[in-house]
């Protein structure tokens, strides 16, 4: 009976596993945001840990690294010698949105924020492209590449250090 009752359980998260559940998850990515046709385009890694927070690195056009825990932002900028840290609650995170978001069909979810609506797309039981059109009428495009969920990730990578001869900006 027992081992019926444990067959039963494992089977029923299977069948209802989605492609957005994980422990961790690291990618690498690229953004583009459009505005009245101009474009931008971002490009990085992030790493993330469902339970303790998630680490983005921008590489172009600009250095930049981001880390999210549970309740803070802090965003380091070596080209400006700063680091802003602010509310989680004044922006998504990943882990939020991923965590949130309703299965629309086979390989398409969506997930609101702050009156946002965020289009998740899967592949190969991944998530593989984020689309958006945020508050100011920027269309916004992540692209996730070399995606790997449930891997073992050192978590001193997502503790921010901020040098000592950096300006700090709170918010």
């Amino acid at each position: 009976m027992k081992r019926f009752f444990l067959f039963l359980v494992l089977s029923f998260k299977i069948l209802n596993a989605n492609d957005l559940e994980f422990d961790t998850l690291k990618s690498d990515f690229t953004q583009t945001i459009t505005n009245q046709n101009k474009s931008i385009t971002y490009s990085g890694h992030f790493i993330i840990d469902s339970k303790f927070g998630a680490f983005w690195q921008y590489e172009n056009p600009n250095l930049k690294f981001v880390y999210f825990s549970k309740t803070n932002i802090t965003i380091l900028e070596p080209d400006l010698e700063q680091a802003v840290i602010t509310q989680i609650s004044d922006a998504p995170d990943l882990l939020t949105l991923l965590s949130g978001a309703k299965q629309i069909n086979k390989s398409t979810f969506e997930a609101n924020f702050d009156d946002v609506k965020y289009r998740i797309f899967t592949q190969n039981a991944l998530p593989a492209q984020i689309s958006y059109t945020d508050k100011l009428g920027n269309d916004v495009k992540i692209t996730l590449k070399n995606t790997h969920k449930n891997e073992v990730i050192n978590k001193e990578l997502l503790e921010p250090k901020i040098p000592q001869n950096y300006d700090i900006i709170t918010n």
